[in-house]
C-alpha cells in the first residue's frame, strides 16, 4: 500500500473546504467566528479613556481615534485606526467591554482583510443571544434592501479577553461599491435620535457640503397638500424599498429603528436612481414585544407623512402581508438561531459557563419571541378575512350587544315592547353613565351607525356637554344627543376607518341624572357608505 502523501491530504482538505464554502474567503459568506487581537499602546489607551457618549447632547460626544496593531485570524495589520462606538445602551469604556470601529486603511492605503477595510465590533450587551443583528440583517437583505452583513468575532485587547462580539461590515465606499454602480451620492449618518430634517453627518459623498437633494426630500415629506404629497415624495424617495423597510421594522418590532423612533439608520442618495433610500443599522433589540401592534406609533417623519394617505396605509398592510408569506418565516428564523447558537457555543463555553448559560437563556427568549411574534402577526394579518362582510344591500344588522356600567347604579335590560326587541337603559340616582356596545372588525372605509331610539324624562348632568342619549363609534366625532322625552326617532353616527383593518366599538350610550331610553335592537345597523 502506497503511503498517503501530504499533498494528497492537503488537496482533499481543500476540496472539502471548497465544497463547504465554495471558492469564497469572504468572512460574511458562511457562519464562523473571526478572531481579533488588538494591541494599543498605553498612550492610546489613555486617549480612548476620554471617549464618552453624551445622551442629552449626542453631538458633543467625544470619540477620539488611535493607532493599533491588529491581528485578524493571525493576519497582521499595522497602523489600524480604532475608536470606541455605541450610544445610550451599548457604549462601554475601554476598560470594560467596549464596542469598537476598526478601520484598516485609514493610515495604510488599500490595507484590507479579505476585501474589507472597515468593521464594527458590537459588544452585544443588549442582546445576550448574539443573534439579533445577524438574522435581521439577513431578513432585510432577502427583502432586497442593501444591508451590511454580520457574523461573530472574538476580541482580545492588550492580552485581555473581551469575549464574543458581533462583527458588522462598515459603511464606506467599499460597501457602497458592493451595492451600487455610482457611489458619489451622500451617505448620511442618522446619529442618535435624529430625523431626516436634522443636520446629519455625511460619512461618504463626492459633494458632502451639498445637501440640496436631501432638502428636496424634506420639502416633499412636509408637503401639506395631500394631492401633491405622494408624487413629490416619489420623485425623491425609493418608495417601494421604503415600504419594505417600514414593514420589516414592524414585523420584527424594531422599536429602535427609523419607523418607530427614529434612530439607527443611514440615508443614501442613490445616484443610480436619483432617489434616496433608507438603510437599517443597529438591530440588536428586535422582537422584544411579540404582541406589538402592526400599526405602531410611528415617529419617523417620512412614515408619518405617508400614512396620512389611506392608499399608503393599504400599501403598507399589503407589503406586510407579502413579506410575512415570503421573507418573514418564523420557523426558518428559529432554525437559523439554532445554527448560529451552535457556532458560538464552543467559544462561550471555553470562556465562562456562566456567560454560556446567559447566552442559552437569551437564545431561548429570542426563539420564544420569534414564535410568539409569528403567531400574533398571523392573526393580525388575517384580519381582512375576519372583517365584517357587507351584502349588496350595503348594511348589516348588529347583534350580540354587551353592557358597560361606567358610573352610578344605572340599570340595563332586554325587553319586548309591541313585538319589538329593545335594549333599555334606566338611570339610578345621581350621575349615571352606561352603554350597550358591540365590537366589530371593519375594513378601510366610511360608515354610518344607525339606530331607532326613544327616551323619557332624560336630564343631563349640569355642565355635561355630552349628556343625554346618543349612538357613537369609537374614534368618531361627537354626535347630537337627545334629552327630555322623545318618541321613536332615527339617530346616526358617521365615522371613518382609516387603517386597512380596524376594530371599532359601536355604542348606544346614556349620560344623565335621570330618565330612561330604549334602542330598537332590530334597527341597530351599520351602513358602509364608501
Amino acid at each position: 500500500m502506497k503511503p498517503i502523501s501530504f499533498i494528497w491530504i492537503l488537496s482533499v482538505w481543500m476540496s472539502l473546504d471548497f465544497i463547504m464554502h465554495g471558492a469564497s474567503t469572504d468572512p460574511f459568506d458562511f457562519d464562523q467566528v473571526i478572531h481579533f487581537k488588538i494591541e494599543i499602546p498605553d498612550a492610546g489607551i489613555e486617549i480612548l479613556r476620554q471617549s464618552n457618549f453624551q445622551r442629552r447632547w449626542p453631538d458633543s460626544s467625544h470619540r477620539p481615534k488611535v493607532k493599533a496593531e491588529v491581528r485578524i485570524n493571525d493576519e497582521p495589520f499595522k497602523d489600524v485606526s480604532v475608536r470606541l462606538k455605541g450610544a445610550a445602551g451599548s457604549f462601554r469604556s475601554i476598560d470594560s467591554k467596549p464596542a469598537l470601529t476598526i478601520n484598516l486603511d485609514s493610515h495604510i492605503k488599500d490595507q484590507q482583510f479579505e476585501g474589507y477595510d472597515k468593521f464594527y465590533l458590537n459588544n452585544s450587551v443588549q442582546d445576550r443571544s448574539y443573534c439579533n443583528e445577524i438574522i435581521c440583517r439577513e431578513l432585510f437583505q432577502r427583502a432586497g434592501i442593501p444591508t451590511p452583513r454580520a457574523t461573530h468575532a472574538t476580541v482580545e485587547l492588550n492580552g485581555r479577553d473581551l469575549g464574543l462580539y458581533v462583527m458588522i461590515e462598515g459603511f464606506n465606499k467599499k460597501w457602497l461599491k458592493r451595492h451600487f454602480d455610482q457611489i458619489g451620492g451622500n451617505l448620511y449618518d442618522s446619529g442618535f435620535l435624529k430625523d431626516i430634517h436634522a443636520n446629519l453627518t455625511v460619512n461618504v459623498g463626492k459633494n458632502p457640503e451639498d445637501h440640496s437633494a436631501k432638502n428636496n426630500l424634506i420639502a416633499a415629506v412636509y408637503e401639506k397638500d395631500l394631492s401633491k404629497l405622494l408624487p413629490g415624495i416619489m420623485r425623491h424617495l425609493d418608495l417601494d424599498m421604503f415600504l419594505t423597510h417600514v414593514a420589516l421594522d414592524t414585523l420584527t418590532w424594531n422599536w429602535d429603528g427609523y419607523a418607530m423612533k427614529p434612530n439607527n439608520y443611514r440615508l443614501y442618495h442613490n445616484l443610480d436612481t436619483g432617489k434616496f433610500q433608507f438603510i437599517p443599522h443597529g438591530m440588536d433589540q428586535m422582537f422584544q414585544n411579540p404582541q406589538g401592534s402592526i400599526y405602531p406609533r410611528f415617529r419617523g417623519v417620512t412614515v408619518l407623512s405617508l400614512m396620512r394617505l389611506p392608499a399608503m396605509q393599504q400599501q403598507y398592510f399589503k407589503r406586510m402581508l407579502h413579506l410575512y408569506g415570503t421573507v418573514f418565516k418564523p420557523k426558518q428564523l428559529v432554525n437559523r438561531v439554532d445554527q448560529l447558537a451552535a457556532v458560538i457555543e464552543p467559544e462561550l463555553k471555553k470562556r465562562s459557563l456562566r456567560e454560556w448559560d446567559r447566552n442559552q437563556r437569551g437564545i431561548q427568549r429570542l426563539k420564544d419571541s420569534i414564535g410568539a411574534r409569528g403567531d400574533f402577526l398571523g392573526w393580525e394579518l388575517s384580519a381582512p378575512e375576519r372583517a365584517l362582510k357587507f351584502p349588496d344591500a350595503g348594511f348589516v344588522s348588529i347583534r350580540n350587544w354587551k353592557t358597560s356600567r361606567l358610573r352610578g347604579d344605572i340599570q340595563f335590560r332586554n325587553a319586548n315592547e309591541n313585538n319589538k326587541q329593545v335594549l333599555v337603559i334606566e338611570s339610578g340616582s345621581g350621575i349615571n353613565i352606561g352603554r350597550w356596545y358591540s365590537q366589530q372588525l371593519l375594513t378601510q372605509g366610511t360608515y354610518r351607525f344607525e339606530a331607532r331610539v326613544r327616551c323619557e324624562n332624560v336630564v343631563a348632568a349640569p355642565n355635561d356637554l355630552y349628556g343625554g342619549v346618543r349612538v357613537r363609534a369609537s374614534g368618531s366625532r361627537i354626535n347630537a344627543v337627545l334629552t327630555g322625552t322623545r318618541n321613536w326617532t332615527w339617530v346616526a353616527a358617521d365615522f371613518l376607518v382609516s387603517q386597512p383593518v380596524e376594530e371599532v366599538e359601536l355604542s348606544c350610550e346614556f349620560r344623565g341624572m335621570q330618565g330612561r331610553t330604549w334602542f330598537e335592537e332590530g334597527s341597530l345597523r351599520l351602513v358602509k357608505l364608501r
